[in-house]
């Protein structure tokens, strides 16, 4: 007999952190890149690469390694964002003073973009080759979520009801999403987003939507999402400052401060996982000045644990 789980969540979930401020347990490998400074990682393979910004371009590091993009069209910009199991990259493409996605599939970019929208942002890639990003109007007033599908070239929308300021970067290989939204009653949140029902052996996963929320007057923001349903993105659990963290509803969270970040006004920003529930995450001053960024790997036999 064919079970079903339904995970649907109503309201706020508030974000209970462990009192071991720093995720001791987590080790740490700097990201480094020579004759660069690295501005920002996103996305975490399971091959340990990331979409990684950098001071001299942008480009894919992985196991040492920094392999900048392919030089675009003329008259684009590209900025990696994701890249799947299989080296397919996605990103943001400046033109003409707008933005649009692409998908890199070895040397060739294919560009997107969604109707009616001034601006196109892609934030990750699944295997399945999903992609999840945001939209947003050239004014500032209008952001939206999507899903997009290069197989039909499809847009499914992905704004969290009542929320006016969206954005998804996280998807999972099951089409699970999370990013953050916000709205005048709660302010800012973190969301895990599944639209559809999910089929697992005998079992269904039925739709749900579970807002994340450290408190009534702090913030929280999804970043990244393994096929697990663990989470990784940040919080605003200082005054002023973000921390990162890493979990799931059902078995907490934990907070992660990478190197530098403990120091008094600097940010760390978790962005991406993977289903080895390693993290990149990376480093900012209060001034927003880029720092450093690392790749950390939970401490051994403890992956199981979020």
């Amino acid at each position: 007999m064919q079970s079903r789980v339904s995970c649907l969540v109503v309201g706020m979930l508030s974000l209970v952190f462990s009192n071991l401020a720093g995720a001791q347990g987590y080790q740490w490998t700097e990201i480094l890149v020579e004759g660069a400074q690295v501005v920002q990682v996103f996305g975490l393979n399971d091959k340990g690469q990331t979409a990684t910004t950098t001071s001299i371009g942008s480009g894919i590091y992985g196991n040492g390694t920094f392999t900048p993009l392919p030089p675009p069209p003329p008259g684009y910009q590209v900025t990696a964002l994701g890249i799947n199991n299989g080296g397919v990259i996605t990103g943001v493409a400046t033109t003409a003073g707008i933005q649009l996605g692409f998908i890199l599939r070895g040397l060739t970019y294919t560009f997107f973009s969604r109707p009616d929208w001034d601006n196109t942002a892609p934030r990750a890639i699944a295997d399945t080759e999903l992609i999840s990003g945001y939209n947003n109007s050239n004014d500032g007033t209008r952001f939206a979520g999507f899903i997009y599908d290069p197989a039909t070239d499809t847009f499914t929308d992905a704004t969290p009801p009542g929320s006016n300021n969206t954005i998804v970067q996280g998807i999972n290989n099951l089409g699970r999403i999370t990013g953050h939204g916000q709205d005048t009653v709660i302010g800012r949140y973190g969301f895990v987003w599944q639209q559809g029902t999910i089929t697992k052996g005998t079992g269904e996963l039925l739709p749900f939507l579970s807002r994340l929320k450290i408190d009534t007057s702090l913030s929280a923001s999804g970043r990244g999402i393994n096929d697990s349903g663990v989470v990784t993105g940040f919080a605003s659990t200082r005054a002023g400052t973000n921390d990162g963290f890493v979990g799931n509803d059902a078995l907490g969270y934990q907070r992660l401060v990478a190197p530098g970040g403990e120091i008094a006004g600097n940010s760390t920003y978790c962005s991406g996982i993977n289903n080895s529930n390693q993290v990149a995450c990376y480093v900012w001053d209060s001034a927003s000045f880029p720092l450093a960024a690392f790749i950390g790997s939970p401490p051994k036999g403890g992956a199981d644990r979020h």
